[in-house]
């Protein structure tokens, strides 16, 4: 220990000696560990975090799929009658819990307010193993019909709506109208990203066919594993009750297979690939870091070669030469770790602030990432390996040289083979890890930039999006299919009027599923006249729209026509498919005039195909077009309204002309999430998933670009320094500049093309890895790999023809007297 501390006092006063090449060291070693905290605390965060469950790795989602081949419950869903059956008949799972979104009109402190919510069953906290904070859970009896309307509240919802008043148990607030009861309040860290992070959770009531329907899917679920049962026990138990249930109930279940998975899988699925390469990408940064200050610390090292050689004559062995060394590499790496830490707070906060809050309540996680005990345990780490990594070659370069050489060396101003050779290395090492992230953040760029560009079908720019939630108790529905509200009907009709009227608006659409969102539903069909097995039904996409959808959206018609204003209720039902919807059912027969039915009730009429319209990617960019019946909402109305208001000047400004239209209609009615169609499908997962990687390894690029070109610039710098005499000889017999410029230009070129031919293959090996996040894009694109290694080409050259210039300039008279 005491020789330690004495290395560390003789570390920094050598360190401190040399100012200027501390703080060059210490600020490249603050980006690089700075930025690899950063990334992995949001990983932390998101993967590697227990949820805030008890036992969290016995719980599993659990769901039904028409697809054998999808094996993932994401969006999978359950009849009610399935839920109950499984509660039954299940051994290996301990509880099930089922939960189901919703939303509710919140009027407190005079303000209505949309809170989305989430129905659950009653032992729903109980199976994730969470306890309210204040009050108590749910009870098996507000889950019937009659049972007392109650809710739960989050914490962030307490606080933010009530003041986290002390006395909110047993306080009864309005949603939609009617009174509810508060009688719980969940701890500060709870939130379930699989239902959006709602903050606002009631009990499932029992009412309706939505209980007795088994052909309805309609709930998600979450088991808690048994003890003494495995994953793969669940798993064969509940694929036989699937199997009996199928046997018992044919015409619901006879193509259902049952799929499950565990819940942080559910949870982190989508955004798993993307911090993992991000991590990789920032890694190579890192890597690049130490080999940047590794060439640093040889060229100090060069001058320090006779005090070196003056201390192992005096005695020091090669072992107390290298631990002087690395006690200096990681005296500078601490340093840099401690500047790096205020990188990576401010760089956390930028990562999360990138993610749109539609996002953020699917991976809620990421909301409190930041520098905890993990964070700093991974730092410490990552600091003394860092250390070791860029002190370690030249401190065993350093404690390597002979005596002899060192002074035959000092006394002619050069430096050892094995120097320029190692540093050579590193710079190559540098300039090839650089071309593969510049690779893989072109084609990131160019699968963003086609995704972007590609025509979904519709046109997006200039509308304005907002929803509209119409409480039951104001506008009620029937209680038995179809559900039918004359008063939702209405109300869409005045209101659509009324957005009409306003100057600047071009046209009003009503759907029940904004483009782009995912929140369009599927149906069961059968086609009149085609023999259909029981249980076998085709199935596809729906959505209600309006008269007005097509015209606002700029869908084009195909065949046949579109809703009118006589397609009302009374009238014979009839129905608008998609060119997809054509392609994969109608087997190549006109569908115009073809009839469909809906099976999910025998009482259904059959419903007249009268339009075609243009495909559209409705539902995701980044997916193929889906097939989508359109029915017309004045023949089945939903009571949550989605509108569309295509405008002449940009959208936002007519938010508050809407806002007011809207509080003529009923002051008690919020308005939803207004904001541009363009913006929201700029925040969809499909785009997120794509934009926010390309921006960071873009970034990242960019960091290591600048890197290996410094480095490399280093390099010949000093390769110039070092032959300063040589040159000036050439020089003296006649050498040309263009012959100075040609010598020093091509050490940086051989290193240049030695690197990027590493890195090519590199590239050709690693961007697959990106395969998932690529659209329109192949991981071998070669105009990506030319254009980036061309860019490479070009700015290397760029830093070597500066000291080459340098050296054009020697004179010879005194480049002969140089030492």
């Amino acid at each position: 220990m005491g020789k330690l501390a004495q290395n560390v006092r003789y570390a920094a006063r050598a360190l401190g000696n040399n100012p200027g090449f501390t703080l060059v060291v210490v600020l490249t070693l603050a980006l690089g560990i700075g930025a690899n905290t950063a990334i992995f605390s949001v990983v932390y965060s998101a993967l590697l975090r227990p949820l805030p469950y008890r036992e969290p790795g016995n719980l599993f989602h659990l769901g039904e799929s028409r697809s054998q081949a999808d094996n993932s419950p994401n969006g999978a869903q359950v009849s009610y009658s399935d839920y109950l059956d499984w509660k039954k008949a299940a051994k290996s799972v301990q509880s099930f819990a089922a939960y189901s979104g919703d939303a509710f009109t919140l009027v407190e402190n005079g303000e209505p307010k949309n809170i989305f919510a989430e129905q659950v069953t009653p032992n729903f906290f109980g199976t994730l193993g969470v306890k309210p904070a204040l009050g108590r859970d749910f009870l098996e009896s507000e889950m019937r019909p009659d049972g007392p309307p109650v809710a739960i509240l989050t914490n962030a919802l307490w606080h933010s709506e009530f003041g986290g008043d002390a006395n909110i148990i047993g306080r009864v607030i309005r949603l939609d109208g009617k009174p509810a009861t508060i009688v719980g309040v969940l701890p500060r860290d709870f939130e379930f990203a699989p239902a959006n992070s709602a903050p606002l959770w009631v009990p499932i009531h029992q009412t309706g066919d939505l209980i007795t329907r088994r052909s309805l899917h309609w709930l998600k679920v979450v088991g808690r594993r048994a003890p003494g049962f495995s994953p793969a026990q669940v798993r064969a138990e509940m694929q036989g009750i699937s199997a009996q249930l199928t046997q018992e109930y044919p015409k619901e279940n006879a193509s259902m297979f049952f799929v499950m998975e565990p819940l942080n899988q559910q949870i982190v699925g989508q955004i798993r690939p993307i911090l993992l390469i991000l991590l990789g990408a920032v890694g190579f940064v890192l890597l690049i870091t130490c080999a940047n200050v590794a060439n640093l610390l040889m060229t100090r090292s060069i001058g320090r070669r006779r005090e070196f050689a003056v201390r192992s004559a005096l005695g020091a062995s090669r072992a107390s030469l290298l631990s002087q060394l690395l006690t200096e590499s990681l005296l500078l790496s601490f340093i840099g770790a401690g500047v790096g830490l205020l990188v990576a707070q401010w760089g956390v906060n930028l990562l999360v602030a990138a993610i749109p809050e539609t996002q953020l309540q699917a991976m809620p996680y990421l909301r409190t990432a930041g520098i905890n005990l993990p964070v700093l345990v991974f730092l410490c780490g990552v600091t003394v390996l860092t250390g070791i990594l860029f002190g370690l070659a030249p401190g065993l370069e350093a404690s390597r040289d002979a005596l002899n050489d060192v002074l035959k060396d000092e006394s002619r101003g050069g430096t050892s083979i094995g120097h320029a050779r190692l540093r050579n290395t590193l710079v190559i090492a540098e300039i090839s890890i650089s071309l593969v992230l510049l690779v893989g953040a072109g084609l990131l760029l160019k699968s963003l930039h086609t995704l972007l560009g590609q025509d979904p079908g519709f046109n997006l720019h200039n509308v304005l999006t907002f929803s509209v939630n119409l409480p039951d108790s104001s506008y009620p529905s029937d209680k038995t299919p179809p559900y039918y509200s004359g008063a939702a009907i209405r109300f869409d009709h005045e209101f659509t009027q009324r957005l009409r009227s306003l100057p600047g608006v071009v046209e009003v659409g009503q759907t029940s599923a904004i483009p782009v969102s995912g929140g369009s539903g599927s149906i069961r069909f059968v086609v009149e006249g085609r023999p259909t097995a029981l249980g076998q039904e085709d199935e596809c996409r729906i959505i209600g729209v309006s008269t007005g959808y097509f015209s606002s959206l700029k869908i084009p018609l195909v065949d046949g026509r579109f809703f009118t204003a006589n397609d009302s209720n009374d009238a014979p039902g009839v129905v608008v498919v998609s060119r997809a919807f054509v392609k994969a059912y109608m087997q190549g027969e006109n569908p115009i005039g073809r009839r469909i039915r809906f099976t999910y009730s025998a009482k259904n009429p059959f419903l007249q195909i009268v339009g075609v319209a243009a495909d559209t990617a409705s539902i995701d960019l980044a997916a193929p077009a889906p097939a989508i019946i359109y029915t017309p909402n004045d023949q089945g109305p939903n009571t949550f309204l989605s509108y569309m208001v295509r405008t002449a000047g940009q959208p936002v400004a007519f938010v508050g002309a809407a806002r007011a239209a809207l509080q003529q209609m009923d002051p008690q009615l919020p308005m939803i999430q207004p904001q541009s169609l363009e913006e929201l499908a700029n925040q969809s997962p499909s785009v997120f998933l794509r934009r926010y990687p390309s921006y960071l390894i873009g970034s990242f690029a960019a960091l290591a670009l600048i890197l290996a070109v410094v480095g490399l610039y280093g390099l010949i710098a000093h390769m110039v320094l070092q032959r300063t005499r040589e040159i000036g000889i050439r020089v003296a017999l006649g050498a040309q500049g263009r012959d100075i410029m040609r010598i020093v230009l091509r050490q940086g070129i051989r290193a240049t093309l030695a690197g990027a031919g590493i890195g090519i293959v590199a590239g050709l090996l690693l961007t697959r890895l990106l395969s998932s996040l690529l659209y329109g894009v192949t991981p071998r694109d070669w105009l990506t790999f030319v254009s980036v290694t061309l860019l490479l080409l070009v700015v290397s050259l760029t830093a070597c023809a500066i000291p080459a210039r340098r050296a054009m300039r020697v004179d010879p008279i005194v480049a002969l007297r140089y030492e």
